[in-house]
């Protein structure tokens, strides 16, 4: 019979919580030391309900926090006329903007989970949960959208705007790892074009059309389509630099390594930005990724450059 009311409490307490159970159940019970096997039952329950590191708390911490799209907000065909005869900086000035005020696909900002296990300088594995968004930034809704490079001031200012960093190389090579879609790359011609417009637009097309030939949802996580813009301890000696890195092949391997041939000023249709949340959960504790990257031991984690990061951000900030 004790066995009975036993699993009778079990059932009882899982479904409703409630202390008036303990005791109905308890005065059934004469044996002092089975009370006290239910009380410790429930006790390890209440410490199992304790721990820190779940899921649905780490949704709620680490979340990106977007602006709604407004109802009248261009698409990407129209963004894509608007700015079709601007250089750069005027093109630049309008990604920020629309941008900013939340003119992204509900599909693409909706954040994704990475748990991996991580190894730090002095060779200690650690479980590490990173933020990310499924997909580089792009302009418009779920329907009529376009990825869209941009230079990487406008990476850095969007970055921060949005409590977030721009990824190192290591972190580039993670998400790759994570991601459910591994696409192959799709080089255009090398030619003057690859900085125009209208390039930016076809190949984001080619991307889109390979994407929806898959059936995969667009909040699935995506890599290999573009190059990320990187920060990394270069930044510093060449603050006039363009840092870009990653087009991973599917079987993981990097088109471009980490180059600086690009002054700060230059952007083509190979270029992406993908935010990574400026938080992080380290095991079973939150912290700025930004510091972590700085830290002497734990920096390791997220780079794979010798030493910690002396700036975790293009210079200069903003």
């Amino acid at each position: 019979m004790k066995i009975i009311y036993l699993l009778t409490f079990i059932v009882s307490y899982s479904l409703f919580s409630q202390v008036q159970e303990i005791a109905r159940l308890s005065a059934f019970v004469a044996n002092s030391d089975f009370e006290n096997s239910i009380m410790n039952f429930v006790s390890s329950l209440e410490q199992k309900k304790k721990k820190p590191y779940k899921q649905d708390s780490i949704v709620s911490s680490l979340n990106f926090q977007f602006p709604s799209r407004k109802d009248k907000a261009i698409t990407g065909s129209e963004f894509v006329r608007r700015v079709m005869h601007m250089n750069a900086k005027e093109r630049d000035s309008v990604i920020y903007k629309e941008i900013a005020e939340g003119n992204i696909p509900e599909a693409l900002k909706q954040s994704i989970y990475l748990t991996d296990s991580l190894q730090d300088s002095e060779g200690k594995l650690h479980n590490v949960t990173l933020c990310v968004l499924p997909d580089f930034l792009a302009i418009g809704s779920d329907s009529d959208f376009i990825r869209i490079p941009m230079l990487p001031q406008t990476a850095q200012k969007l970055a921060n705007l949005f409590g977030a960093i721009l990824p190192t190389r290591k972190i580039s090579n993670i998400i790759h790892c994570h991601s459910q879609q591994k696409m192959a790359p799709h080089p255009m011609t090398p030619d003057s074009t690859m900085t125009s417009m209208p390039i930016f637009a076809r190949h984001d097309s080619i991307i889109e059309k390979t994407r929806n030939a898959t059936g995969m949802h667009q909040r699935t996580l995506i890599a290999g389509h573009k190059k990320d813009i990187v920060i990394t301890n270069r930044i510093v000696g060449e603050p006039e630099r363009l840092f870009i890195y990653g087009w991973h092949y599917q079987d993981g391997k990097p088109i471009q390594p980490l180059s600086a041939a690009h002054g700060i000023n230059y952007v083509d249709y190979s270029h992406g930005v993908r935010l990574i949340r400026d938080e992080v959960w380290v095991d079973h504790k939150r912290y700025s990724l930004k510091a972590l990257l700085q830290d002497s031991i734990l920096y390791s984690l997220f780079s794979d450059e010798a030493g910690p990061m002396k700036t975790t951000h293009y210079l200069p900030s903003f």
